[in-house]
């Protein structure tokens, strides 16, 4: 192969890392809806309450996408990285070891906001960083693995909590949560210059209760 198709490696590693971590956020997502009875039965609560472990998470997910582009011209790249990986990792590890539904919620709230992050930081780097030659291999990546995810997740969730239990699910994402953490933070670099961009507030309050409210009324 001509050497002129060949990506950087640190390139390569940075949208790896990226992709980890948004693989784990679409999978853990996927896999919860099979956990529901088992958190049920463990917590006494009914399916209106277990819900909100899905619509809570996707509710901060629809908040935090749409501040991807103040956040990106905002702060570094790797720092973003660091902060969302940070939040994904302390929620799983809130999630895992939560010894009441609120606790298991406020992790899978946490969870939502380093999912938020990693998912259009992945599609940042490429964009910003492959070579334009290289773009449409590494988009269709990207997009293979947040399509895999979905189809991947309920298989794993009900393995899981068949064979050990629905605590199963977090601990399982601890090690590549690590792993892409340490790589992220090693290889991801900025590539244009941060600012110092307004954020509509106003806007992003009236979003996150619009979507609220679609929620409520549904």
């Amino acid at each position: 192969m001509d050497d002129s198709w060949k990506l950087p490696r640190r390139v390569v590693a940075s949208v790896i890392a990226a992709g980890i971590m948004s693989f784990s956020g679409v999978v853990v997502e996927s896999s919860m809806n099979v956990t529901f009875p088992s958190l049920m039965r463990e917590f006494g609560i009914d399916t209106a309450t277990v819900q909100w472990i899905t619509t809570g998470y996707l509710l901060v997910l629809s908040v935090i996408i749409p501040m991807s582009s103040y956040l990106r011209r905002r702060f570094t790249m790797r720092a973003l990285f660091v902060a969302g990986a940070s939040c994904f990792l302390a929620g799983t590890l809130t999630a895992a070891l939560a010894p009441a539904f609120p606790v298991l919620l406020a992790g899978r709230l946490v969870q939502g906001v380093g999912t938020g992050v990693a998912l259009p930081l992945m599609f940042n780097i490429i964009l910003e960083q492959v070579p334009r030659k290289n773009m449409g291999l590494m988009i269709g990546i990207a997009n293979f693995i947040t399509s895999t995810a979905p189809a991947i997740g309920p298989s794993l969730g009900g393995f899981l909590v068949s064979v050990l239990s629905w605590r199963a699910v977090f601990w399982v994402l601890v090690p590549l949560v690590a792993a892409s953490f340490a790589l992220g933070a090693a290889c991801i670099r900025q590539s244009t210059t941060s600012g110092r961009p307004s954020l509509d507030v106003c806007g992003l309050i009236m979003l996150a209760v619009g979507f609220a409210s679609f929620i409520f009324a549904a």
